[in-house]
């Protein structure tokens, strides 16, 4: 279940970075805000987080927030900034300068490889065998330990 859940954080993860880096559209935008997100927005981390406006070019005009981008100099209320976005989900977007590393994605997908490694090693053949061959199941071993 843990492999199924790193998993599936490292496909989301890395989806996002995917389709930025190669379907992504570059839009200019303004800086509404900048706030610090509590821990449990659910979008992104309790750090710095900025609020933008940018229109995309079909002419829809979004308004979202993001802590995707680099804040060097300071990024503050009014400052301009380029960001680039999803044309299919515009509320996916980062500043254009953040970049599209793979480090979150590597991350959980090697947590899902170690998880599944763990889950394979104890259900290995001769492990199995061995229970079986001191009359009792895996199950009954496992009671007997705690």
């Amino acid at each position: 279940m843990a492999a199924a859940l790193f998993a599936a954080l490292a496909i989301v993860l890395g989806y996002a970075r995917y389709v930025l880096a190669t379907h992504g559209q570059i839009a200019e935008g303004v800086v509404l805000d900048r706030t610090r997100a509590p821990y449990w927005v659910g979008k992104g981390s309790d750090g710095p987080r900025i609020t933008v406006r940018f229109t995309t070019k079909d002419g829809r005009q979004v308004e979202d927030w993001t802590g995707d981008f680099v804040d060097d100099p300071p990024v503050g209320k009014g400052d301009p900034i380029r960001v680039v976005y999803d044309p299919d989900d515009p509320s996916m977007f980062q500043d254009v300068r953040w970049g599209g590393d793979y480090l979150g994605p590597a991350v959980f997908g090697g947590g899902a490889v170690v998880s599944a490694a763990f889950a394979l090693w104890d259900l290995r053949p001769d492990r199995t065998a061995r229970h079986r061959s001191h009359g009792r199941s895996s199950r009954a071993h496992a009671d007997a330990d705690d």
